[in-house]
C-alpha cells in the first residue's frame, strides 16, 4: 500500500475517534485487507449507526446528525469532512455502510503497489510533502492570528500565504488590537489560549470578536483539559488542538471564507 503517512494517520485517527464516540457500548474494529489490486482499510463499530438520510451528508463540513445534538462531546462536524479531504489528497476512495441502531463501517480504499513497482518509486520528501500539504486549495479572505510563539506564527504565515489568504499576525493582545486600529478587517480570528502575559486567550478572542462582529473565531491550544477551553466549546466556539492539522484548518477556512464570500456579513461570531 502506498499512502502519505500523515494523511492516512489523520484519516484513521478521525474515523476511530468517531467510532468510539458513537459506540457507548460494544466494540470498534480496525482492519486492513488486500482487495484485488487495492488495500481496503475499514473502521467498524457496533454503535448507534446512521440513518439512510444522514449517510449522504455525514462527510460534509459541519454536518451533525440528530444524535450529535444529544451528546456533550459530539464535536463540530469536521471529523468526517477531514477524512474525505485526506482521501482526496491520497487519491483514495471512501465511503460507509451503516444501519441505524446496528453500527457502521467506514472504509478507505487505497491503491496497492507491487515490490517491483515500489522499487522505482522515490519515497516522499517530508519537506516536499509539507509544501504540497499547505498548497491544497486556493482561498480568499482575511485572517488575524494571535500567538506569542514566533515559530508558530512562522508556520501560520507559510500555510496562509500558500493558500492565498491575506493575514495579519500578532504576538500580543496590544498588537492584535493595533492591527484592527489600522483598519484590518478579518473574516476569521485564531487566538492561542496560553499567552505569556497571563491573559486568557478566550477572553482576548471574545474582545476581538466584539470589535469584529462579522468575523468567525476559534481558539488554538496544545492543552486538552483547560477550563477556559471547555467554556469556549460550551459556548459554541471551535477549539483547534496543536499541532493544527492543515487539512482540518483548510476545511474550516473553506467553510468560513466561502460563507463570507457568498453572503452578506451578519452580526454572528460563531457557528451555525
Amino acid at each position: 500500500m502506498w499512502a502519505e503517512p500523515v494523511l492516512l494517520r489523520q484519516a484513521l485517527a478521525n474515523l476511530v475517534q468517531n467510532a468510539i464516540r458513537y459506540t457507548p457500548q460494544g466494540k470498534v474494529l480496525v482492519s486492513v485487507r488486500a482487495r484485488g489490486s487495492d488495500w481496503l482499510v475499514e473502521v467498524r463499530d457496533t454503535g448507534v449507526g446512521i440513518t439512510v438520510a444522514d449517510q449522504y451528508r455525514v462527510f460534509s463540513p459541519y454536518y451533525r446528525g440528530e444524535r450529535a445534538d444529544q451528546m456533550n462531546d459530539a464535536g463540530h462536524g469536521l471529523g468526517l469532512a477531514v477524512v474525505a479531504r485526506c482521501a482526496e489528497q491520497m487519491g483514495a476512495t471512501h465511503g460507509l455502510v451503516s444501519q441505524a441502531g446496528r453500527g457502521s463501517c467506514f472504509w478507505l480504499r487505497l491503491q496497492a503497489h507491487t515490490a517491483a513497482a515500489t522499487a522505482t518509486v522515490v519515497p516522499p520528501d517530508p519537506v516536499a510533502f509539507h509544501r504540497d500539504e499547505t498548497a491544497m486549495r486556493s482561498l480568499q479572505g482575511r485572517c488575524l492570528v494571535l500567538d506569542d510563539d514566533r515559530q508558530v506564527i512562522k508556520a501560520w504565515r507559510a500555510m496562509l500565504e500558500a493558500w492565498g489568504v491575506t493575514a495579519a499576525y500578532a504576538t500580543t493582545t496590544a498588537e492584535a488590537h493595533a492591527q484592527l486600529d489600522e483598519g484590518f478587517e478579518p473574516d476569521a480570528i485564531f487566538c492561542d489560549q496560553r499567552l505569556h502575559t497571563g491573559e486568557s486567550g478566550f477572553d482576548v478572542l471574545r474582545a476581538l470578536l466584539a470589535r469584529c462582529p462579522a468575523a468567525r473565531g476559534a481558539m488554538v491550544s496544545g492543552e486538552h483539559n483547560a477550563p477556559a477551553l471547555q467554556d469556549a466549546e460550551d459556548e459554541g466556539y471551535l477549539v483547534l488542538r496543536k499541532p493544527v492539522s492543515p487539512v482540518e484548518l483548510q476545511a474550516v477556512l473553506a467553510q468560513w471564507l466561502g460563507q463570507q464570500k457568498n453572503q452578506s456579513k451578519q452580526p454572528s461570531a460563531l457557528y451555525q
